[in-house]
């Protein structure tokens, strides 16, 4: 694994997508960000456990996921393979927003909580929207727009099964920034819910405005 190549990678991506959501006064609404980065880090984990455990061990989706699905006829995928990359990895999603954290002097919130809210909405109106914040766009919508381009710059610089990584570094970035101008714990949470709501998501159902 070559950290330095994951870096800039998460640079490359982090700068693009920055150069995409600023407004017209060329400000950023911190919340928004964390909540797009966190949305693509936590996709990237679940095209991480795909690529893996599908596409390298020619397992099935059945084999790898729990499956749900919604009222709309929309799967929702969790499962162990899933919470590997998303918090117990050593370079989870999860750990790099600690990093954030600590580096503002934070308190981390409790993810026990945001697992358990996430689960709670899955497939319902709340699902894809962060609690008590004000965002730009659904997770979805941040999701659906921005995966395809900013993957395409990510997989120049990650191996197979190294997107989640690419893109927690950037969210790390995006947390830090965001804590400069709000409440680092917020950002925080905002950060886990958009991405452990999108490490949930089938892709191919979400419809690109």
């Amino acid at each position: 694994m070559d950290i330095a190549k994951l870096q800039k990678g998460a640079d490359a991506v982090l700068e693009r997508l920055v150069n995409a959501m600023r407004g017209g006064s060329g400000e950023i609404h911190p919340q928004s960000l964390v909540c797009a980065v966190g949305s693509l880090a936590g996709y990237a984990c679940q095209k991480d456990v795909r690529v893996m455990f599908m596409k390298k061990n020619h397992l099935t989706e059945d084999q790898i996921f729990t499956v749900m699905t919604d009222k709309q006829g929309r799967k929702l995928f969790f499962g162990d393979l899933l919470n590997e990359p998303l918090v117990n990895e050593k370079l989870s999603v999860w750990s790099m927003i600690g990093g954030a954290v600590k580096q503002r002097g934070g308190t981390l919130p409790d993810v026990n909580d945001i697992f358990r809210y996430i689960s709670y909405t899955a497939g319902g109106e709340q699902f894809g929207r962060p609690r008590a914040c004000q965002v730009g766009e659904s997770m979805t919508d941040y999701l659906g727009r921005l995966w395809l381009p900013l993957a395409e710059v990510a997989n120049h610089y990650a191996e197979d099964g190294e997107l989640h990584i690419v893109f927690g570094i950037a969210l790390q970035k995006a947390v830090f920034t965001a804590g400069g101008s709000m409440n680092v714990t917020e950002a925080a949470r905002i950060a886990m819910e958009s991405a452990v709501s999108m490490s949930k998501v089938d892709y191919n159902s979400i419809h690109v405005n």
